[in-house]
């Protein structure tokens, strides 16, 4: 990796507070920085991109006609092929889940993240839909390769399509998720007016995440005159289809407290002081604040599947995505000695520096079958 790469990367999703899929990409973007010193990346974006400038050898295309007005998914299929055809890029990376169908000259890498329109389409809105109808096997047809977050999702994308990924680029832990000193937690704690003890949830309000399932499950608990004494803290904006929740918790007053958005410095300290960490998502592709979760000492319940199962390995507590098996995994999980119980986060294996790398080793043309398990091998 030698030569003066060009890179171009849909940035379109890159706001001030990158969080899911932007923050993987942008964790992924400071990864390639490191891993590819000689290259030149473009952000491609039809508006303003709100997250820091990495180095000088980052450059920003933002729209500027009227082309701004077009839908952020219509825009990410036509637009940006002809803007990186003008700067004679090597290769795109679609790291949003859609590349250019129309304009782009170079090389194509699409990241795909899940499969959600095709596993549980009833939980997506209805403008999502309409777009992964439209893009998604056009999109993952004109790729020249393929890489997934887990090999759950690659799994599913050959079973489904019959396309092979052509390596598993993982999401990994940010520094600033580790167990937080007892100070840096009662801080935080108070600046949200918590108390110990509490379960946290964190996740966008919109119906895959199974936020109900929680919300319910711990209502239910405190019924039975169980968890008497705790609170549960829901960390996460507000989403789509969540009026129902909203109304949930709205009727359990302040036995339940929603935090709206929490930063990663903060977040850090939620998981740390928390009693348990709960992630009852009926389908993910991988499951980041699992692994966050477990990196700051959390104990952790979450539903039982293929791709939960990557991002918490044998430290969490795995249940049927239903309110029973969430009150049974809290009952069992409470039941556990806190962190002594827990297994290690290997951060070597789960970093953004060796994920980056994997990704650069695809976006510069090279095969990197090591990355799959022996079941994916094309």
């Amino acid at each position: 990796m030698t030569g003066r790469l060009r890179i171009g990367i849909d940035g379109r999703i890159l706001g001030a507070r990158p969080k899911g899929m932007a923050r993987y990409i942008w964790e992924l973007c400071k990864g390639l920085d490191a891993t590819l010193p000689q290259a030149e990346f473009y952000l491609y974006s039809r508006e303003p991109i709100g997250v820091p400038r990495i180095s000088d050898r980052w450059h920003e295309r933002v729209e500027t006609g009227l082309a701004r007005r077009l839908p952020k998914s219509i825009w990410a299929v036509t637009r940006p092929g002809f803007l990186a055809r003008r700067d004679c890029i090597d290769v795109f990376w679609g790291g949003a889940g859609l590349i250019p169908l129309v304009g782009l000259s170079a090389r194509s890498v699409l990241s795909v993240h899940d499969l959600v329109h095709m596993v549980m389409p009833e939980t997506m809105s209805r403008e999502a839909r309409l777009v992964m109808k439209a893009f998604f096997e056009p999109c993952v047809s004109r790729s020249d390769a393929i890489v997934t977050n887990s090999a759950g999702t690659a799994s599913r994308l050959r079973a489904a399509m019959g396309y092979a990924a052509s390596a598993i680029v993982r999401p990994a832990v940010s520094g600033s998720f580790t167990l937080q000193p007892q100070g840096k937690i009662t801080s935080v704690l108070e600046r949200f007016g918590l108390r110990r003890p509490y379960l946290l949830g964190v996740a966008t309000w919109e119906p895959r995440k199974g936020l109900e399932l929680l919300v319910r499950a711990f209502s239910r608990l405190q019924s039975e005159g169980q968890l008497s004494a705790y609170t549960l803290a829901l960390a996460g904006d507000r989403g789509w289809r969540d009026h129902s929740l909203a109304e949930l918790v709205g009727r359990c007053g302040e036995r339940v407290a929603p935090l709206g958005f929490v930063d990663d410095d903060e977040l850090a300290a939620l998981y740390s002081g928390c009693d348990l960490f709960v992630y009852p998502s009926k389908y993910e592709g991988f499951g980041m604040p699992v692994l966050e979760a477990r990196a700051c000492g959390a104990r952790v319940v979450t539903t039982d599947s293929p791709e939960l199962r990557e991002a918490g390995d044998d430290d969490a507590i795995y249940v049927p995505p239903n309110e029973e098996g969430v009150r049974q995994g809290i009952l069992t999980a409470l039941q556990l000695e806190k962190r002594h119980t827990m297994g290690t986060l290997d951060r070597c294996q789960r970093s953004w520096a060796a994920s980056a790398a994997t990704l650069a080793r695809v976006l510069a043309g090279e095969s990197h079958p090591e990355s799959l398990p022996e079941s994916l091998h094309a």
